[in-house]
């Protein structure tokens, strides 16, 4: 069984976490597991951890709700295989990233057709780990499909009702979320302020023209640089125009 010695990590504020809550399938055995399930928890995430026991079967994987795959196969290439098979076997090819916490000498062998998107070195930094993570989702979201609208640093992904800006998740109101993607998919479009609450409000709404200042404004201010795309045509209303 691989052996390290245990390095103190210097634990990092989750204030300062990179981007908000994903929800993580870790595999891995139990001792191994609790200490990595502990520390992804501490940094903000959700982890559900199936105990890895040798080549014996694994226990059955969630279908869906799962942003992103952790496994450390205690740098057994053949556990890490059996892993990776009992993924494929039970959930879509390629839904998710999938990251390796590994040795350096296991590294050197991995086998990235088998769908590895990247590998931590143990022992780890928990804040290299953090950045890892978030390059692994940001590129989730990087390939754009039916379902997802990247322009610049906004991406929008319109299967998960989720905007991320630089690959931190921007959490917006239903409405704002509504609005941003009426105007993004309508690239250059002018709209009015009429055209807008009836659009996204509906017709019988009966709030005032305020209401779309107000949620532009909203809009603006989480989005941050991303922000600036949505510009104010004097007179008129409003359009999403990029740099």
């Amino acid at each position: 069984m691989w052996r390290t010695k245990t390095i103190p990590i210097r634990r990092i504020n989750p204030s300062l976490s990179f981007f908000l809550m994903a929800t993580i399938l870790l595999l891995a055995d139990e001792a191994h597991g609790a200490r990595l399930k502990s520390d992804l928890e501490y940094i903000g995430h959700r982890v559900e951890h199936l105990i890895m026991r040798g080549q014996s079967r694994l226990p059955s994987v969630p279908a869906n709700g799962i942003d992103l795959t952790i496994i450390d196969p205690e740098s057994s290439l053949d556990r890490l295989a059996h892993a990776i098979a009992h993924l494929q076997k039970h959930r879509p090819a390629n839904d998710c990233s999938l990251l390796v916490v590994t040795d350096e000498m296991t590294a050197l062998n991995l086998d990235f057709s088998l769908g590895i998107s990247n590998f931590v070195i143990k022992p780890y930094s928990l804040r290299e780990f953090e950045a890892r993570l978030r390059l692994a989702l940001w590129n989730d979201d990087y390939t754009p499909d039916a379902h997802t609208v990247k322009i610049d640093d906004l991406v929008i992904n319109m299967a998960r009702y989720e905007v991320r800006v630089k690959g931190s998740v921007v959490e917006l109101t239903l409405k704002e979320y509504e609005l941003l993607k009426h105007l993004a998919t309508h690239e250059a479009r002018v709209f009015t302020r009429s055209d807008l609450l009836d659009s996204i409000w509906g017709y019988d709404y009966y709030g005032g023209m305020r209401t779309v200042d107000v949620h532009i404004r909203r809009l603006r201010s989480k989005l941050g640089e991303s922000g600036n795309a949505i510009t104010t045509v004097r007179g008129v209303g409003y359009k999403f125009d990029p740099p």
